[in-house]
């Protein structure tokens, strides 16, 4: 451990089993912060655990399904009776799963698509937001950070929904930013593209976006875009900065770590 400009704090991540999580957590527990790892898989996670307890952090696993609200609300009861407060909430995870949609043209969707992308990109920091709002108004103030596409920022064929649904989520955090400011509880996002160490897991899309002509298809195209390579640690950081002291004055922003691929104002 070296810096621990988060020594004290409780820090729930969400989606925190694997991947951009996983990583998430290992930073937040690096500067100090009390980390719980939460997420549907108890192996996983408290494989996570482990490795936060070898490099000397603090990190305990708490199951919690994204999509299902009642468990984040009982997950958040947990944490914050058995520690007192909740700190810092990082909203990530669902929008890469294995049983997430991936890119598909709008006229490749049914009505189940529209319903799953919204809930993987837009309801489940809905969720997450909501059951820790109130213990961060008791503890008197914290920060919160929603992690989604750049999707959300740029409009890309084949991510109508996906942006869509990223798209609300990020203008409801900026609203949230300016009622929760009342609270002393600042509410950011990091958007993010391709990330060469974290390849989703997503169900198979539309074929011409999967697997272009003469080989590769939409993610090597992202890939070919970028002027830098991004990996899980890059918004590992991005989230530490959001949610430590540095970042005081910042709320209701997104920050984009998306190695040059855009450069949306």
């Amino acid at each position: 451990m070296t810096t621990q400009t988060l020594g004290g704090q409780v820090a729930i991540v969400t989606g925190a089993t694997a991947y951009i999580g996983k990583a998430i957590c290992a930073r937040l527990a690096q500067s100090g912060a009390q980390v719980i790892v939460s997420g549907r898989n108890a192996e996983a996670g408290a494989g996570v655990v482990a490795e936060i307890e070898k490099a000397g952090g603090q990190a305990r696993f708490e199951r919690a399904d994204l999509m299902v609200p009642g468990e984040l609300d009982a997950l958040a009861a947990r944490v914050s009776e058995r520690y007192g407060r909740i700190d810092i909430l990082v909203a990530s995870g669902a929008g890469a799963s294995h049983d997430s949609p991936s890119f598909r043209f709008f006229k490749d969707m049914e009505l189940a698509h529209f319903e799953a992308y919204i809930r993987a990109h837009w309801l489940t920091r809905l969720y997450a937001i909501r059951a820790v709002h109130p213990h961060m108004v008791k503890a008197g103030g914290g920060r919160i950070v929603a992690i989604g596409t750049d999707a959300g920022r740029v409009a890309t064929v084949g991510e109508s929904m996906i942006g869509g649904s990223t798209a609300g989520m990020m203008q409801m955090c900026r609203a949230l930013s300016r009622e929760f400011g009342r609270d002393k509880i600042r509410v950011n996002m990091v958007s993010m593209s391709y990330i060469s160490d974290a390849e989703p897991r997503w169900e198979p899309g539309s074929p011409s976006l999967m697997t272009k002509p003469g080989g590769g298809g939409m993610l090597d195209a992202l890939k070919r875009r970028m002027l830098f390579d991004v990996q899980c640690r890059d918004i590992a950081n991005a989230v530490a900065f959001l949610a430590g002291p540095e970042s005081a004055a910042i709320t209701g922003q997104t920050l984009s770590v998306n190695g040059g691929l855009s450069t949306l104002g």
